[in-house]
């Protein structure tokens, strides 16, 4: 009795558990998603018998011309498939639909999404609701300049979240745009070459402060981006703001500042070089790479400082006029002087 009611009883729970097996059968459709720049293209693929009857002949018929079922469906794309990358939705752009052909089974929707920026966290949300069927799931295939994975979209999770990491710039112009950006955001560099403009007298004395200190910094940002020089940063970024300290006391203390300027241009260029390096030690070149990264880094530099003076240096002599001729210098080189000390501090405590 006992090893006939086991037997049953084995039966039934294997009955059972198909039957709950065949209830949760999924529809299975392929997606495609990959991201290149600021562009996305989405591409699912499904068998259209698996998926509703009525939603079988929508995509039928929008893919055959009818243009109510098209709208349908494209009104059914944008609630079910949605992407955001680096906190900002992307935009939903042109929807195409095909398949349902006499020889086909399998029907295709492919969208085109358009972001605003082109790395940050890529948030997937695929959830189509009933329209492809109750339990229906994605198997994705994600192409990125992060590289590519395969994820499941299914009952547990209908979203996915990829970090795209920022694409290294390896191009002639793209590295003088680092070297353009990295000195026109380089607020302590800037503020460097003020305190020292502001002691400066006449054109002469200018070509020979930019000069040294163009000269300097390029020798520096070789030497520590070939690795011949290596000084930590935690060193490096509290003298850079000494320097600035120094130039403006100097402008404030000494009755001739402008005498040996060049000298300091180019001892404290030095010291800014290697806070140039930092730039371009984030990224592994070697070779030929790294010799086009040195040149066009440094280039660019050179383009952002030749653009600030340009800028600052007709201002300053703008305000030196009349009564500025002494206190314009005396209040740049004070401001500049309180920054540097505050950078100074800050950076001594926090490294």
């Amino acid at each position: 009795m006992m090893p006939r009611l086991a037997r049953w009883t084995t039966i039934l729970l294997a009955l059972f558990c198909c039957t709950r097996l065949l209830a949760h059968a999924t529809t299975t459709g392929l997606v495609r998603i990959d991201l290149t720049g600021d562009r996305l293209s989405y591409a699912l693929s499904v068998a259209l018998p698996e998926i509703p009857n009525s939603s079988a002949l929508l995509l039928t018929g929008a893919a055959n011309g009818d243009r109510a079922a098209a709208e349908t469906v494209a009104e059914q794309v944008r609630r079910s498939v949605k992407i955001d990358l680096g906190g900002t939705p992307c935009k939903t752009g042109r929807v195409r639909i095909a398949g349902g052909g006499a020889n086909d089974a399998r029907g295709s929707v492919e969208i085109d999404f358009i972001c605003s920026v082109e790395h940050g966290r890529l948030t997937i949300v695929d959830d189509w609701g009933t329209f492809l069927g109750e339990h229906y799931q994605a198997l994705a295939n994600i192409r990125t300049v992060s590289g590519e994975r395969q994820v499941v979209f299914g009952e547990i999770s209908r979203r996915e979240s990829v970090d795209i990491s920022r694409p290294v710039a390896t191009g002639w112009v793209d590295f003088i745009k680092l070297g353009i950006e990295h000195i026109l955001t380089g607020y302590d560099h800037l503020l460097f070459l003020l305190a020292l403009l502001a002691g400066a007298r006449g054109l002469v004395s200018v070509i020979k402060i930019v000069t040294a200190f163009t000269l300097a910094h390029s020798v520096t940002l070789t030497l520590a981006a070939l690795g011949l020089v290596n000084i930590p940063g935690r060193i490096i970024e509290p003298l850079i703001a000494a320097t600035i300290v120094w130039v403006a006391l100097e402008n404030l203390l000494s009755a001739v500042p402008d005498r040996r300027r060049w000298v300091w241009s180019f001892g404290f260029g030095l010291v800014h070089g290697l806070g140039f390096a930092a730039a371009l030690g984030e990224i592994d070149l070697k070779g030929a790479a790294l010799v086009r990264a040195l040149v066009c880094f440094n280039a660019g530099v050179e383009v952002g400082q030749l653009a600030f003076v340009a800028v600052a240096l007709p201002l300053l002599t703008l305000l030196s006029r009349g009564r500025g001729t002494t206190l314009t210098p005396r209040i740049a080189s004070i401001a500049a002087g309180v920054m540097g000390a505050y950078w100074f501090i800050e950076r001594v405590f926090s490294g």
